[in-house]
């Protein structure tokens, strides 16, 4: 199951709001939020696959940005 930009944030949502009953939910709320976040500044959108960027790279930080003339 591939899963968008904006699926990760609302995961990272629940995860913070879980992470009284789990405490290791804050720590991945924290991941996605960096990996959404820095694929939004490197210019892809909300929608694009997040798994689909990710393959071929270990962190989300050598992912290349965005091509100017893609949506």
């Amino acid at each position: 199951m591939s899963v968008d930009i904006l699926e990760v944030l609302m995961s990272a949502e629940h995860n913070f709001k879980n992470a009284r009953v789990v405490p290791i939910a804050q720590k991945i709320a924290l991941e996605q939020l960096h990996n959404a976040i820095v694929l939004l500044q490197k210019g892809y959108s909300l929608y694009d696959v997040f798994d689909e960027l990710m393959a071929g790279h270990e962190t989300v930080d050598s992912v290349p940005d965005k091509p100017a003339d893609t949506d």
